[in-house]
């Protein structure tokens, strides 16, 4: 199975290792989520993505996600629950990587979809 082309708004799965988690000296995330890709360099394939989780934000940590519209959702191919976007912390890596992962609902893709990024997500 060939990797998608990585480019700004596509969601993967990926194996996502939250900060915390690498603060207590984890190497690979507790599991594998919905991540959006932010930056994509073609020349170096270094790669920025940022955790996506049904987890509402904390209080005071308002600022610091932002709830996927339903519609948006859908058109990703992400469940139904609220779905939260982290943009409190990314990880970076040089794509594919060893931490891309197939979808649990099609193991012959690693992308839920593309959408392109606006203004008012």
């Amino acid at each position: 199975m060939s990797s998608p082309t990585p480019v700004a708004g596509l969601v993967i799965r990926y194996n996502y290792l939250w900060d915390k988690e690498k603060s207590e000296g984890f190497a690979v995330g507790s599991k594998d989520r919905p991540c959006a890709v932010v930056v994509y360099h073609s020349r170096t394939s270094d790669t920025i993505v940022v955790p996506i989780t049904h987890s509402p934000p904390e209080r005071g940590e308002e600022d610091l996600s932002i709830e996927v519209p339903a519609e948006l959702r859908g058109q990703l191919g992400l469940d139904d629950d609220a779905n939260w976007i982290r943009v409190s912390e990314v990880n970076r890596f040089e794509w594919p990587g060893i931490h891309l992962r197939a979808l649990p609902s099609d193991p012959s893709r690693y992308r839920y979809g593309w959408s392109r990024l606006n203004s008012s997500i």
